[in-house]
């Protein structure tokens, strides 16, 4: 069963995954820096250049893990990230787009049942679903990197309910890891400084960048058991 636990071990003891955090934190702390200065046009350029970044690390650590590599986490080189990330969007945002244009279609019917909060019901269940499939797709790309896979319909169509179930627990046990150990750090912080401290800010943004590296872990994890083993290999 897909862990959190091997998920976390295993990203924070990679080989140099301090240093790496380190790097991978800067674009993020100074990103954090210029919108809280208001400076919205640098905010946007390092932004975007940024969330490549995310985007490459969590479909790296997807694919270290899932193809048995001796380390989770990529080394720190901008163009292979800016790269990475570039194909992972011309893979999958097709369907990302579409899903939401169905999806935003779909939402728009209104349920003529008299029952308190039954649309907001039918909403989230439709959104839900839609996003099973465009995360099962990014996770079957992930695992080879090849864009062929991230359409495979029958596939997605027949894994995506299980994949979504799994992320369903995934979450809250990210959201308590995270409450106990920045929750923890964000009290003293406040209680001796104060939130706005650089070094939290800073904690905040390698606490960032680690959340992605479990989620690419995690993501790699839940293929390997939910995806059917002879179209796994």
């Amino acid at each position: 069963m897909a862990s959190i636990k091997d998920a976390v071990e295993e990203s924070i003891t990679d080989n140099l995954a301090f240093v790496k955090y380190i790097l991978y934190a800067i674009p993020v702390f100074i990103c954090y820096n210029l919108f809280n200065a208001g400076n919205m046009g640098w905010f946007y350029f390092l932004g975007f250049f940024t969330l490549l970044m995310l985007i490459s690390i969590l479909i790296q650590c997807t694919y270290n893990v899932r193809n048995g590599q001796n380390y989770v986490l990529p080394t720190f080189n901008i163009f292979s990230f800016i790269a990475t990330a570039f194909k992972a969007l011309f893979a999958v945002g097709p369907i990302l787009g579409i899903s939401l244009w169905i999806g935003n279609m779909i939402t728009s019917i209104k349920i003529p049942i008299p029952l308190p909060n039954i649309q907001l019901i039918y909403d989230i269940i439709i959104w839900l679903l839609i996003g099973s499939i465009v995360v099962t797709s990014l996770i079957l790309y992930s695992k080879t990197q090849k864009i062929k896979d991230a359409y495979n319909f029958v596939l997605i169509l027949n894994t995506c309910i299980d994949i979504l179930v799994a992320i369903i627990f995934f979450i809250p046990q990210l959201i308590i890891l995270n409450g106990l150990i920045i929750g923890i750090i964000a009290y003293l912080f406040g209680v001796f400084f104060t939130l706005e401290n650089a070094i939290f800010i800073f904690i905040c943004s390698i606490a960032l960048v680690i959340n992605v590296a479990i989620t690419g872990n995690y993501f790699a994890q839940i293929d390997y058991e939910l995806v059917p083993r002879e179209e796994n290999n």
